[in-house]
């Protein structure tokens, strides 16, 4: 065998390799969920559990008050958490959060994204589609979530949130152009932890789905991606919410 020849198994192992780990390595499947059917206290319980499982986590970045952590647990997906604390007023704080989670009645657009609410049960739950528009050649893409705001206590506010498919069986309508995220059961939960200091906290699992295979999505595309854009987001909230402060 000539050094040629095994230069260029080697290589073809390697490229071999690589559209395995890309595109090959595992997928999830979800059952499709109906508004209908999403049990509010249930998901209230699992999200908590999953924030509290999450205190554990050991810390990947951090800036100042902003700490960011993720777990591979407990689902297929990389679970990205963070936790900032500011200076404020907790009604202030709960204000800038739902701001984040209810686009309101009509069309909230962004320089990259745009917000829809599709349907809303009172005050405190609503379905929003999020559409993430991605320059060419990049693929765009949306989420349809389901959101349970509540107030356990005088100083804590939550939101429980999940992905749903359907209501009342219907498919909610596609988007063009666009691969649809799941998003796993998640939370953001505000508390006031002193007098004139407030701790928010989200966390969130996104299984961008696609043609990426589960490995590409776990070891680089939420690693270089998700987890910044969170801390980003985290950033941007102790920012914002000091500017108001002051």
């Amino acid at each position: 065998m000539t050094k040629k020849t095994k230069a260029a198994i080697v290589l073809g192992g390697v490229v071999a390799g690589a559209l395995w780990f890309v595109f090959l390595a595992g997928s999830a499947d979800y059952p499709d969920t109906d508004v209908r059917n999403v049990d509010r206290d249930r998901l209230f319980a699992q999200t908590e559990k999953l924030l509290a499982d999450s205190e554990a986590w050991p810390a990947d970045v951090s800036d100042q008050s902003v700490v960011v952590a993720s777990s591979l647990a407990p689902y297929p997906v990389r679970t990205v958490r963070y936790s900032v604390e500011v200076d404020g007023d907790l009604e202030k704080v709960i204000e800038y959060v739902r701001n984040e989670n209810y686009s309101g009645k009509t069309r909230r657009q962004k320089a990259d994204k745009y917000e829809d609410t599709l349907y809303e049960n009172g005050p405190h739950e609503w379905v929003r589609r999020s559409v993430h528009i991605a320059p060419k050649p990049g693929g765009n893409r949306d989420a349809v979530v389901v959101y349970f705001e509540d107030r356990p206590d005088p100083k804590t506010y939550r939101v429980a949130f999940q992905s749903v498919e359907t209501i009342d069986g219907k498919p909610w309508p596609p988007v063009e152009d666009a691969v649809r995220f799941k998003v796993l059961p998640s939370m953001y939960k505000v508390e006031e932890i002193a007098p004139g200091r407030v701790r928010i906290r989200k966390v969130e699992a996104v299984d961008p789905r696609g043609s990426m295979s589960t490995l590409m999505n776990n070891y680089f595309l939420s690693l270089v991606f998700f987890r910044p854009y969170m801390l980003d987001q985290a950033k941007q909230m102790r920012t914002t919410l000091d500017h108001a402060r002051s």
